[in-house]
């Protein structure tokens, strides 16, 4: 197979639809621990904040997209493998371990918790467990230790390639149901929470040139419609177990349709990114490519922001409690990007605290 394969450029709209789904999702978190459970704001809030919780599949699909779609074609040397992790050292490693000793101690600042010992510090700093974000990032480094291996499995056994996604899809439900069940729990979160979205996103890398074609409008609208549906049965379902306490549900049958529901919306958002990828005009494509390279650092700075905000729009609630949230996401938005807007252009080596960025733009003169 060629190695000089075509860009996959629907991954920007997805990227930048799951960067602003997170700001959402923590930005509203807010209104379910202050508005009663049987207010219809409730049900609003609930809706934004779990109906939306597709967000981490979409990463963890993306990841798993272009790491098959990059490497599955590559020769799997050891000078292939050492790049590989040079670079994840560089551009995910880095600044996640820079932001953790950042949230450590933004989280005694807070008061959120006590300083003990350097023991204690140095375990929550490398486990993700200095902030409430951080674990997830280290959910992708587990996948990425990995990716030698699953891509050796995919090379030597044609029935791995063939099943990939029902192998994924079986495997976190199985195992995160065994966990469940006999109550057990990590330190650090592990990948299997995610493995279904991972290989889906191998899968579909590896059936690209057959999935990249573009819905009918009649089938954009089935698709759609049949996602919003789950997502909405997905949420209704999620309400009733763990709100209320109706355990009659069981576990497995939840995390069933969850996985479900998480699949279905990474594979939709892919084809709408898609056509907007055709459609959207060139501005937008610009505009999406732009906020791209920027969601890694909205990923890594938004919680810092949102604290920010919280305090200086504190005087909102309980009074004005949607317009609190309503600008408090907005101005979340705006001045994360103005923050690393401005790194990027001052700090030539902005990428150790926000990622993979492109050599900032110089100054155009006449």
């Amino acid at each position: 197979m060629s190695l000089n394969k075509e860009r996959i450029d629907a991954v920007k709209f997805m990227r930048v639809t799951a960067m602003l789904l997170v700001i959402l999702i923590h930005a509203t978190g807010v209104a379910l621990s202050k508005i009663p459970h049987d207010s219809p704001s409730y049900f609003f809030y609930l809706f934004l904040n779990r109906f939306t919780r597709f967000e981490g599949s979409v990463f963890v699909f993306l990841s798993g997209l272009t790491l098959f779609y990059n490497y599955e074609s590559k020769p799997f040397t050891k000078q292939t493998w050492s790049n590989f992790y040079k670079r994840r050292f560089m551009f995910i490693l880095g600044p996640f371990l820079i932001w953790s000793i950042f949230y450590e101690l933004f989280s005694y600042y807070q008061g959120v918790r006590v300083f003990t010992d350097w023991k204690t510090m140095f375990t929550s700093i490398v486990t993700g467990g200095a902030y409430y974000h951080l674990y997830f990032i280290l959910i992708l480094v587990q996948l990425y230790f990995l990716m030698p291996l699953f891509i050796y499995l995919v090379k030597r056994f044609w029935w791995f390639k063939k099943y990939l996604l029902f192998i994924g899809f079986a495997v976190e439900l199985a195992v995160q149901s065994y966990f469940e069940m006999f109550d057990i729990s990590f330190t650090v979160p592990l990948f299997s929470i995610y493995i279904a979205s991972f290989f889906f996103g191998g899968w579909v890398a590896l059936h690209y040139q057959s999935l990249k074609e573009q819905w009918s409008k009649k089938q954009y609208f089935m698709w759609i419609s049949c996602t919003f549906l789950l997502g909405i049965f997905y949420t209704m379902l999620y309400y009733f177990r763990n709100i209320l306490g109706y355990d009659e549900i069981s576990y497995m049958v939840f995390k069933f349709l969850s996985i479900s529901y998480m699949l279905l919306s990474c594979f939709v958002l892919f084809k709408i990114s898609i056509y907007l990828v055709h459609h959207g005009g060139r501005k937008l494509n610009d505009f999406a490519e732009h906020l791209r390279i920027y969601s890694f650092g909205f990923y890594l700075v938004h919680p810092f922001i949102l604290y920010l905000l919280g305090d200086s729009l504190r005087s909102l609630i309980p009074s004005h409690i949607h317009l609190y949230i309503f600008m408090r996401f907005i101005l979340t938005v705006i001045f994360c990007y103005v923050f690393i807007r401005i790194m990027h252009r001052l700090f030539p080596r902005a990428w150790f605290l926000f990622g993979n960025l492109p050599a900032p733009e110089r100054n155009k003169t006449s």
